[in-house]
């Protein structure tokens, strides 16, 4: 059975990348992967121009003027840079181009005036409250690299850098598939041995927040006929995703079907919750995964493998996002399989408190509603101490 990093490495070692791209525009590269360097078409910023509202000068003027200029004209947002006259000084507002001989901006509020004249602070030096063009980004500077995943705030940076278009990796395409006689949809009558469904709704709506076009398969019955059917229809699909039929009852017939159409890279991992899960392959392009039936195994197993593989996937590294907290009780278990607690993080003062909740049956969903995170639990200890230093993986950043 593999450990948690050696299941994760061969996965992330078998994944083949995407290689279809496509052009976007701007407003529509949000959430998706570049799939070239972006560079800036443009300085920024364009021009020299003020950070502050004040006054612009000459400080050799300044100076020669005894630190006392008279008034002459203003700059503002959107003119052409002026012309500001020897021995004089120019009103300028925030951002509003430098006028041409203006080396230095002294804010409004460092001035006093005397009729039609200013009079400086003799504190005024060369350069004060002057933004220089290309001090953020030169034009042809690399902003981003392929495989960035762009955010909100990377298409406002791609924008100012006058890019319209971007080059992203078309999506990649995931069936997803629930398996199992006893599932129902929400809405039907639950006659008796019967559940509701919940794991292909998670499933599909976290793909979609990694920038995947997930098309829901519905439900699938334990039959052979059924599930074979699946796979060979999956060709379309980079990723194929079924929840439950992956351990060992009589009725889990994934990985027998899976054996048959595809190849199985592993199955089973040391982790709990979530020891049943297989990944393998279909064909050249198909990857497949079988998560476990339990809700918060299916979670936790998506998390820690089927994640990475579509950030992989699109070029991208992934970091596994884990951080150290201190640990608010005592807990103990038998050692043997590296453990995810589902826990509630909390900042105090700027430490970070971890608490693990009540109910981690891997069939209990309820406790999902408080938690923000997972306690690791290393597979050989057999617990943790309160006031003892834990790793933690943040589903959230709100740790309020």
């Amino acid at each position: 059975m593999l450990t948690l990093e050696q299941a994760r490495a061969a996965i992330l070692a078998d994944i083949k990348p995407a290689t279809v791209q496509q052009i976007v525009p701007l407003l529509q590269a949000h959430g998706r992967f570049a799939a070239a360097e972006l560079r800036a078409q443009v300085d920024n910023p364009a021009f020299d121009n003020s950070a502050m509202d004040g006054y612009a000068l000459s400080l050799s003027d300044l100076i020669a003027a005894q630190f006392k200029l008279p008034l002459q004209g203003a700059a503002r947002c959107g003119d052409a840079p002026g012309k500001l006259t020897p021995g004089t000084t120019m009103r300028i507002f925030t951002g509003a181009p430098m006028p041409q001989g203006a080396d230095t901006i002294v804010i409004q509020e460092d001035i006093k005036t005397e009729g039609a004249a200013i009079i400086f602070p003799k504190t005024a030096h060369a350069r004060m409250y002057l933004r220089q063009r290309g001090e953020d980004f030169r034009r042809d500077d690399v902003l981003y690299g392929a495989g960035q995943k762009l955010s909100a705030f990377d298409v406002a940076l791609l924008s100012s850098a006058g890019i319209a278009q971007v080059p992203v990796y078309k999506k990649a395409r995931a069936l997803v598939v629930a398996t199992g006689d006893e599932l129902v949809a929400p809405g039907t009558p639950l006659a008796p041995g019967q559940i509701y469904e919940s794991n292909r709704l998670a499933t599909l709506l976290l793909l979609q927040e990694l920038g995947v076009d997930a098309v829901d398969g519905g439900t699938v019955r334990d039959e052979p006929a059924a599930l074979r059917e699946l796979l060979k229809s999956s060709a379309d699909f980079d990723f194929v995703i079924t929840s439950g039929g992956a351990s060992v009852g009589d009725h889990d017939l994934v990985k027998q079907v899976f054996a048959e159409i595809g190849e199985i890279k592993f199955w089973k991992a040391k982790i709990k919750p979530g020891k049943p899960i297989a990944f393998g392959r279909v064909g050249e392009r198909t990857h497949f995964f079988a998560l476990p039936g339990n809700p918060v195994s299916s979670l936790v197993t998506f998390k820690l493998f089927v994640e990475p593989a579509i950030v992989t996937w699109y070029h991208a590294k992934y970091y596994f996002p884990e951080l150290l907290a201190t640990a608010t009780h005592d807990f103990r278990r038998h050692a043997g399989r590296t453990e995810f607690l589902r826990a509630r993080l909390l900042s105090e003062r700027g430490k970070l408190l971890a608490t693990a909740l009540p109910g981690q049956g891997s069939h209990m969903l309820k406790p999902i509603r408080e938690t923000n995170g997972f306690i690791r639990v290393e597979a050989e200890a057999d617990g943790f101490k309160q006031g003892e230093t834990v790793m933690v993986v943040p589903l959230s950043t709100n740790f309020s």
